[in-house]
Protein backbone atom coordinates (compact mmCIF):
# COMPACT_ATOMS: atom_id res chain seq x y z
CA UNK A 1 0.00 0.00 0.00
CA UNK A 2 1.23 3.55 -1.25
CA UNK A 3 1.48 6.24 1.45
CA UNK A 4 2.12 10.31 0.46
CA UNK A 5 6.30 9.17 1.68
CA UNK A 6 6.50 6.81 -1.95
CA UNK A 7 5.77 9.98 -4.03
CA UNK A 8 7.95 13.07 -4.33
CA UNK A 9 6.28 16.20 -3.68
CA UNK A 10 6.17 16.84 -6.92
CA UNK A 11 4.45 13.55 -8.10
CA UNK A 12 2.47 14.46 -5.39
CA UNK A 13 1.18 17.94 -6.39
CA UNK A 14 0.90 16.88 -9.86
CA UNK A 15 -1.58 13.54 -8.90
CA UNK A 16 -3.93 16.00 -6.79
CA UNK A 17 -4.07 19.11 -9.33
CA UNK A 18 -4.90 16.49 -11.87
CA UNK A 19 -7.77 14.69 -9.50
CA UNK A 20 -8.90 17.79 -8.56
CA UNK A 21 -9.12 19.29 -12.29
CA UNK A 22 -10.80 16.16 -13.50
CA UNK A 23 -13.51 16.31 -10.49
CA UNK A 24 -14.08 20.08 -11.15
CA UNK A 25 -14.59 19.26 -15.00
CA UNK A 26 -17.10 17.07 -14.02
CA UNK A 27 -19.25 19.35 -11.50
CA UNK A 28 -19.06 22.45 -13.90
CA UNK A 29 -20.09 20.86 -17.31
CA UNK A 30 -23.23 19.20 -15.86
CA UNK A 31 -25.81 19.20 -17.67
CA UNK A 32 -27.88 22.28 -16.63
CA UNK A 33 -28.83 24.00 -19.90
CA UNK A 34 -31.11 22.61 -22.46
CA UNK A 35 -31.28 22.99 -26.12
CA UNK A 36 -34.82 22.07 -27.55
CA UNK A 37 -36.02 20.71 -23.54
CA UNK A 38 -32.89 17.93 -24.54
CA UNK A 39 -30.15 18.82 -22.09
CA UNK A 40 -26.87 20.56 -22.92
CA UNK A 41 -24.06 17.97 -23.41
CA UNK A 42 -20.77 18.75 -21.08
CA UNK A 43 -18.90 18.98 -24.47
CA UNK A 44 -21.37 21.35 -26.30
CA UNK A 45 -20.93 23.56 -23.36
CA UNK A 46 -16.91 23.32 -23.32
CA UNK A 47 -17.20 24.70 -27.08
CA UNK A 48 -19.39 27.06 -26.30
CA UNK A 49 -16.84 28.14 -23.57
CA UNK A 50 -14.02 27.79 -25.98
CA UNK A 51 -15.79 29.86 -28.48
CA UNK A 52 -16.58 32.76 -25.93
CA UNK A 53 -13.04 33.32 -24.96
CA UNK A 54 -11.22 31.82 -28.19
CA UNK A 55 -8.25 31.61 -26.35
CA UNK A 56 -5.50 28.62 -25.99
CA UNK A 57 -2.10 27.91 -25.70
CA UNK A 58 -2.61 24.52 -27.85
CA UNK A 59 -3.92 26.46 -30.88
CA UNK A 60 -2.16 29.74 -30.87
CA UNK A 61 -2.44 31.46 -34.23
CA UNK A 62 -3.84 31.15 -36.64
CA UNK A 63 -7.08 30.69 -37.37
CA UNK A 64 -8.70 30.77 -33.87
CA UNK A 65 -12.20 30.45 -34.74
CA UNK A 66 -12.67 26.98 -36.60
CA UNK A 67 -13.46 23.39 -35.78
CA UNK A 68 -9.35 22.70 -36.51
CA UNK A 69 -8.84 24.91 -33.81
CA UNK A 70 -11.14 23.70 -31.59
CA UNK A 71 -9.95 20.43 -31.99
CA UNK A 72 -6.44 21.00 -31.21
CA UNK A 73 -7.90 23.51 -28.28
CA UNK A 74 -10.00 20.64 -26.48
CA UNK A 75 -8.05 17.66 -27.03
CA UNK A 76 -10.58 16.10 -29.54
CA UNK A 77 -10.71 14.29 -33.23
CA UNK A 78 -12.07 16.63 -35.60
CA UNK A 79 -15.39 14.90 -36.43
CA UNK A 80 -16.23 15.20 -33.12
CA UNK A 81 -16.34 18.12 -32.92
CA UNK A 82 -17.27 18.78 -36.15
CA UNK A 83 -20.77 16.84 -34.81
CA UNK A 84 -20.96 18.94 -32.06
CA UNK A 85 -20.48 22.37 -33.55
CA UNK A 86 -23.33 20.95 -36.06
CA UNK A 87 -25.32 20.20 -32.97
CA UNK A 88 -25.24 23.74 -31.80
CA UNK A 89 -25.68 25.30 -35.17
CA UNK A 90 -29.19 23.33 -34.66
CA UNK A 91 -29.87 24.45 -31.30
CA UNK A 92 -28.55 28.36 -32.77
CA UNK A 93 -26.34 28.67 -30.33
CA UNK A 94 -23.33 29.27 -32.96
CA UNK A 95 -23.34 29.95 -36.20
CA UNK A 96 -20.66 29.53 -39.50
CA UNK A 97 -20.09 32.16 -41.89
CA UNK A 98 -17.46 32.65 -44.60
CA UNK A 99 -17.58 36.37 -44.06
CA UNK A 100 -13.92 37.31 -43.10
CA UNK A 101 -15.81 40.04 -41.10
CA UNK A 102 -17.23 37.42 -38.95
CA UNK A 103 -13.22 36.49 -37.39
CA UNK A 104 -13.13 40.08 -35.69
CA UNK A 105 -9.59 40.72 -34.54
CA UNK A 106 -8.73 37.50 -32.97
CA UNK A 107 -6.84 36.88 -36.02
CA UNK A 108 -6.11 39.73 -38.72
CA UNK A 109 -4.02 37.24 -40.95
CA UNK A 110 -7.11 35.15 -41.57
CA UNK A 111 -8.95 37.86 -42.73
CA UNK A 112 -6.23 38.16 -45.50
CA UNK A 113 -6.70 34.43 -46.12
CA UNK A 114 -10.54 34.10 -46.07
CA UNK A 115 -11.15 33.09 -49.90
CA UNK A 116 -8.36 29.89 -49.10
CA UNK A 117 -9.56 29.38 -45.52
CA UNK A 118 -13.23 29.25 -46.94
CA UNK A 119 -12.32 26.97 -49.94
CA UNK A 120 -10.71 24.84 -47.15
CA UNK A 121 -13.95 24.30 -45.64
CA UNK A 122 -13.04 26.06 -42.47
CA UNK A 123 -15.36 28.26 -41.94
CA UNK A 124 -15.02 30.07 -38.59
CA UNK A 125 -17.92 29.37 -36.26
CA UNK A 126 -19.01 32.16 -33.48
CA UNK A 127 -21.37 32.11 -30.54
CA UNK A 128 -24.89 33.50 -31.32
CA UNK A 129 -26.37 35.67 -29.05
CA UNK A 130 -28.73 32.77 -27.33
CA UNK A 131 -25.13 30.99 -27.06
CA UNK A 132 -23.34 34.02 -25.67
CA UNK A 133 -26.43 34.09 -23.37
CA UNK A 134 -26.12 29.99 -22.62
CA UNK A 135 -22.09 30.77 -21.53
CA UNK A 136 -23.16 33.94 -19.37
CA UNK A 137 -25.65 31.43 -17.54
CA UNK A 138 -22.93 28.96 -16.78
CA UNK A 139 -20.49 31.32 -15.54
CA UNK A 140 -23.25 32.33 -13.11
CA UNK A 141 -23.82 28.66 -12.24
CA UNK A 142 -20.15 27.80 -12.02
CA UNK A 143 -18.46 30.93 -10.62
CA UNK A 144 -19.86 29.54 -7.12
CA UNK A 145 -17.56 26.46 -7.14
CA UNK A 146 -14.19 28.63 -6.99
CA UNK A 147 -15.28 30.95 -3.89
CA UNK A 148 -12.77 33.64 -3.67
CA UNK A 149 -10.94 32.66 -6.19
CA UNK A 150 -9.48 34.46 -8.39
CA UNK A 151 -8.75 37.58 -5.77
CA UNK A 152 -10.24 40.86 -7.28
CA UNK A 153 -6.94 41.83 -8.28
CA UNK A 154 -6.92 41.01 -11.96
CA UNK A 155 -3.24 40.28 -12.57
CA UNK A 156 -2.77 37.79 -9.50
CA UNK A 157 -1.92 34.95 -11.46
CA UNK A 158 0.87 36.67 -13.99
CA UNK A 159 4.46 35.60 -13.25
CA UNK A 160 5.51 38.98 -14.35
CA UNK A 161 3.12 41.59 -12.83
Amino acid sequence: MSTHDDFGWRDRAIALASLGAAALSRLVFTTADLIDEKPLQPLEMQVLVALALQDSLAAYPPHRTGTDWLSRALRLERWVVEETVGSLERANLVRRSSDPQDVGEIDNAFTEKSEEHVIAGELPVALTELGLQTVEGWLGRTRRHFGSWPPTRPDVDDAVG
